[in-house]
């Protein structure tokens, strides 16, 4: 996650956020759920939104990754914080696929960070693009004796090519039927699912040079939550 935090604080432009501050408050990166003013990280941990200058939308439920910095504590089993950056997730519903493309294919992006929670591979990733809402992102994944692979595809072909600047995003992946897909492929082989589930993540990215090249990294592994 050092890498994770690296990123975002200068994504959030939170530097100073990415620190301890004192004995009575704490800063920190989380993912979870936003909504009527409370944020729940994935670990459970919930948190009320009292300090919110970016005018935030802190009602509207939905899937975040938040950078904030707690007010000081009076009571610990309540925590208020003050709200610092928040990047909405995309959600990208995986799609199976036969086979995924050696080849560069779509618009490239880089993958910054990515890490697992209980139902998501959560991804950072930052593009070239001038209008946001103009570039659209998937998910792809074959699943075999080895495990799964993930392709993140990106088509930024209805923005404008003048005047690009970085832009940020954060994409969430549920895991539930990739590993669903590989448990039915290894009880179809007579094997055992594997446990726990080798991601590998694939993406087109750019060379120094400014040209396309797909890229292909071990992520970890993912456990999924207990059937208990």
């Amino acid at each position: 996650m050092k890498r994770l935090i690296l990123v975002l604080c200068s994504v959030l432009v939170l530097a100073a956020g990415c620190k301890k501050q004192d004995s009575y408050t704490y800063s920190g990166i989380e993912a979870g759920t936003l909504g009527g003013g409370v944020f729940t990280s994935d670990n459970g941990t919930k948190m009320t939104v009292a300090g919110n200058e970016g005018k935030y939308d802190v009602s509207s439920t939905r899937r975040v990754l938040i950078s904030y910095q707690t007010q000081p504590f009076t009571d610990p089993a309540h925590i208020s914080i003050d709200l610092l950056g928040l990047l909405d997730a995309g959600i990208l519903q995986p799609e199976h696929a036969r086979s995924l493309p050696a080849d560069p294919s779509g618009s490239p992006l880089e993958i910054t960070d990515a890490w697992f929670s209980s139902e998501y591979l959560n991804i950072l990733a930052t593009f070239e693009g001038k209008d946001p809402e103009k570039h659209t992102f998937s998910a792809a994944y074959t699943a075999d004796e080895k495990g799964l692979t993930l392709r993140i595809g990106h088509d930024g072909s209805q923005d404008e090519t003048t005047g690009t600047k970085p832009l940020s995003i954060f994409l969430c992946v549920p895991m539930y039927e990739p590993v669903l897909s590989l448990d039915q492929a290894a009880q179809a082989a007579g094997q055992k699912p594997i446990r726990p589930v080798p991601v590998l993540l694939q993406w087109t990215s750019y060379t120094m040079e400014g040209g396309p090249l797909t890229l292909l990294e071990k992520k970890g592994s993912y456990l999924p939550p207990s059937a208990d």
